[in-house]
């Protein structure tokens, strides 16, 4: 039997908050809803689901439901998602909303037990119906202490029986709802272009053998018993290599050793699957046969590589490559020291330039590094001028596709490299384009790609949903060229994501100074609505990523603030599914309103109430609050007039917008109307009444001293100056050097108990 080991994280925790643990192989969803109930202290007093955003993928304990794809829990095995997922969403408690991000990380061969086991802890559990992680406020009142030994018991008397039969029925075709969208969401995965190479995501059964010899190479350099810290995590430990003479490795524990290479680099590169193999023919634009068997595809690539030894630096960056050589340099023997860039070896046996055993021992265990024979035959024309040469040209493209990739989120391939040569204007070969994207961007993970069944390959931004944005431009703008960016307008729309609209800096002031969040806070909110925006999802699925971290108590004018300031980006922001179009210009060319383009689904039955939000009403209703707040449209105001004495509309959000666009078309005596229900409906509403009727009452005196007076823009002038967000530097990969300056890796350093 074999077990999984998981990082079960609270997300949005400041500090972080999440437990690891090792679960048995073949469990439902339902026991694993059980687990995570005893991991962080929870009553099971409350509804619950696990999810996959980007697929649509619902599974509870519930019937029905309006995902597309639904599984119930008691019948779905964790084998079925959890393995070929980076991450599951398990959200508890959908008032409060405790959202847990689920996250696979490797596979344990030989775990025995039918219960799960605790690893590691980090923070405490937080108190059911305290408002969720904002709920406590900054003193943190709504946590309470982690009783590890009491948990680790729970986990011992939670017996999970082997649930083979699930698996056996699904073969048999008895869950018929169930295969049918089993059956669907595998032809929709038939267009991914490919899974991440060297995963450890990946079944262990179904890894090849380069994806084995790397996978021990790292858990070797991740063992507890290279480390000088006992209890810290073993993912993010130092190793430390014994300072022995060579016979007297077998009592020291972890080893490692250089040894002498007896294999070619179209020896070692027979260690990839016939996939693999075919991933490197057709991003190295090797034109390879249908009737080709794996070895004749790796070794043209080992051909490729000792023709054109430049396109290794496509994969090892300088400095990796700089650590490559060293090592290349040391003398056989046992090692004491270990890789600064571990990546650099890693690559190189991607490359087919080393090759890495691990062995077990009594004492530890002993890895071995040898380099291919013919290595310095393959290195010996990378001279100085060639590998700065390659490297600059490299930059250069990079700076380019990084902006057009920004800017236009998704791209058929066809289409970027015809855009390309005439932005830029250089003219290259296509099978050198192609190169640069696949072998050089694609396989680095600097950027998406994919194919679809009618034959089109695309280009897609790393942060981007690929597969719904491509929905979307289908239904949208399949019919639509791409919008013709200038080079200096690309740049500047990749280099700040303020550069994009002018609603951007408008939204990270709500945020911050309406709503009280705090900067950095701000700012990682700011970024999800914006790829959201992106991805082209609905007002309330945009909204949501900023309601779960505002307070329940946040002030009138902050909400409305956020809407209104969402509203104008959603329409503002040039999109991927309209092909660099926004919204509004979108709607210009097609004669249409900008709201029927994905703006908001179908209106479901609201009951209306105090705190219903703005994004909860009909469509119609809040395109007509969006004209008369932006443009004053007395003819809206007059609709939403109706529309609230009709329904009796008690909404405050609703209440205060429509009496802010009467006192700005200076129709005092609705707005004072309007101000006095306000007053009467809650202590939140009579604040934001008292600021209305300030704000009204400035205008009226204005108003009588002259014609026109843009008081209504002092009072926005007068908020506090917030920049927009702007990422300076790249975010810091768990393999990057720490910004500290102590030159570990982040994940070793300051990023270790991330």
């Amino acid at each position: 039997m074999a077990g999984y080991i998981l990082k079960i994280v609270m997300e949005d925790t400041h500090p972080p908050v999440w437990r690891r643990v090792i679960i048995p192989e073949m469990i439902t969803f339902a026991e694993l809803h059980e687990i995570i109930q005893i991991l962080f202290g929870w009553s099971g007093s409350h509804l619950h689901d696990f999810r996959i955003p980007s697929q649509n993928v619902c599974i509870d304990g519930e019937e029905e439901s309006w995902d597309r794809y639904h599984y119930p829990e008691e019948e779905t095995l964790v084998e079925q998602f959890l393995l070929d997922n980076k991450w599951i969403r398990y959200t508890y408690d959908f008032g409060d909303e405790w959202r847990h991000k689920i996250i696979y990380e490797k596979t344990e061969e030989n775990y025995e037990k039918r219960y799960p086991s605790l690893l590691k802890v980090k923070g405490d559990n937080f108190e059911e119906d305290t408002g969720g992680i904002w709920g406590g406020g900054e003193d943190v009142c709504n946590r309470c202490e982690f009783n590890r030994e009491g948990v680790e018991k729970s986990l011992e008397r939670f017996i999970c029986p082997v649930h083979g039969d699930l698996t056996e029925k699904m073969e048999a075709g008895t869950m018929e709802v169930d295969v049918e969208k089993m059956a669907d969401y595998f032809i929709r995965k038939l267009c991914d272009e490919f899974e991440k190479r060297f995963s450890k995501t990946a079944d262990s059964k179904t890894l090849s053998a380069m994806e084995k010899k790397i996978n021990k190479w790292k858990d070797f350099l991740e063992d507890k018993s290279n480390t000088t810290e006992k209890a810290e995590d073993s993912t993010y430990q130092q190793m430390t290599l014994p300072f022995l003479e060579e016979e007297s490795w077998e009592n020291a524990g972890n080893v490692l050793q250089i040894a002498v290479g007896e294999k070619t680099q179209g020896q070692f590169l027979e260690d990839l699957d016939l996939k693999e193999a075919m991933d490197y023919c057709k991003y190295l634009q090797i034109p390879a046969e249908d009737s080709w068997t794996k070895k004749q595809m790796t070794d043209a690539a080992a051909k490729t590589f000792q023709e054109h030894p430049e396109y290794l630096l496509y994969v090892l960056d300088e400095g990796e490559y700089q650590e490559f050589l060293r090592w290349t340099k040391l003398p056989c023997g046992i090692v004491r020291e270990r890789p600064e860039q571990e990546d650099a070896l890693i690559k190189a046996a991607a490359l087919g330039l080393a090759d890495i055993t691990v062995q077990k021992t009594k004492a530890g265990s002993r890895a071995t590094l040898s380099f291919a024979k013919d290595l310095r035959r393959i290195l010996s024309p990378l001279k100085a001028d060639l590998k700065k040469k390659t490297y600059r040209e490299l930059k250069k493209f990079s700076s380019k596709l990084e902006s057009m990739i920004l800017a236009y989120g998704l791209v058929d391939l066809d289409c970027l490299y015809e855009m390309f040569g005439r932005i830029y204007h250089e003219p290259m070969e296509r099978e050198a384009f192609l190169r640069y994207v696949y072998w050089y961007a694609r396989f680095n993970n600097l950027v998406q790609t994919a194919y679809t069944l009618d034959g089109k390959n695309y280009v897609c931004a790393l942060q981007l949903d690929m597969q719904a944005v491509l929905d979307k431009t289908k239904k949208y703008a399949d019919d639509l060229d791409h919008v013709p960016f200038s080079a200096a307008e690309l740049k500047k729309m990749a280099d700040n994501i303020g550069n994009r609209s002018h609603w951007v800096e408008s939204l990270l002031v709500t945020l911050h100074f309406q709503l009280g969040l705090a900067e950095y806070q701000a700012g990682i909110c700011l970024e999800d609505m914006f790829t959201s925006i992106m991805n082209g999802d609905t007002l309330t699925e945009v909204l949501n990523q900023a309601y779960g971290m505002c307070k329940k108590e946040s002030s009138l004018k902050g909400m409305c603030g956020l809407w209104e300031n969402t509203v104008g980006l959603m329409l503002d922001l040039e999109l991927p599914m309209l092909k660099g179009r926004s919204r509004d210009q979108y709607a210009e060319e097609k004669g249409i309103s900008p709201w029927q383009t994905g703006m908001l689904e179908n209106a479901g039955e609201f009951q209306d109430s105090k705190t219903r939000h703005m994004s909860e009403f009909p469509l119609e209703i809040q395109e007509a609050m969006h004209q008369a707040c932006s443009f004053v449209s007395r003819e809206d105001m007059k609709v939403l007039l109706h529309y609230q004495a009709k329904e009796k509309i008690m909404s405050e959000e609703f209440l205060y917008l429509l009496a802010e666009a009467h006192i700005t078309g200076c129709e005092f005596g609705e707005a004072a109307k309007l101000i006095r229900k306000l007053e009467s409906s809650s202590q939140r509403g009579k604040q934001a009444a008292e600021r209305l009727n300030e704000r009204m009452q400035d205008g009226s005196d204005m108003m009588d001293d002259e014609e026109f007076s843009p008081w209504y823009f002092q009072e926005a002038a007068s908020q506090p100056v917030l920049q927009p967000y702007v990422r300076e530097t790249p975010k810091i990969g768990r393999n990057d050097p720490c910004p500290c300056g102590s030159g570990k890796k982040y994940k070793k350093c300051c990023g270790k108990n991330i």
